[in-house]
């Protein structure tokens, strides 16, 4: 039994509010090298909805991809082939947590950016020693899940 697509169907059983419009930016990398394809395209608010996210697409065999921020170069956002798949955006997961200055910690959730992350730490009089081009636009999520940098 294979995988499915992302379809009505599984719109109909995700949480409310979920879906979002399958645009361009969702389907290209960066310098347009790489293009792939969606059926649905979910931004979950917080791991609940991103668990009953994962959920139905595991009972609906509706494969999924992950997609941070986007700015990936090797095309591990896109998904070329296939039953067309739901991606999953962290981009409304977005909030710096906390940080801890004296245990030199953040808690951050995936979709923040790497400069969320970087001026979150200069307001603790600390410093978040990674900086990349992209970093207004790359999540963390996506750059700890990549070891980019």
């Amino acid at each position: 039994m294979g995988l499915e697509p992302a379809d009505e169907r599984l719109a109909a059983i995700l949480p409310r509010d979920v879906l979002r419009e399958v645009t361009p930016a969702y389907l290209e990398e960066p310098r347009g090298r790489f293009h792939g394809q969606a059926g649905l395209v979910a931004a979950p608010r917080d791991a609940e909805e991103a668990a009953a996210v994962i959920r139905a697409c595991a009972r609906a065999r509706v494969a999924v991809v992950p997609r941070g921020g986007g700015t990936g170069l090797v095309g591990g956002q896109i998904m070329a082939g296939g039953p067309a798949p739901l991606i999953l955006s962290l981009e409304r997961m977005n909030a710096i947590r906390a940080v801890f200055s004296d245990e030199a910690v953040m808690i951050a959730e995936a979709g923040a950016t790497l400069q969320q992350a970087r001026d979150a730490a200069a307001e603790a009089g600390r410093q978040f020693p990674l900086s990349l081009a992209s970093q207004g636009t790359a999540q963390i999520g996506g750059v700890l899940s990549t070891n980019a940098g």
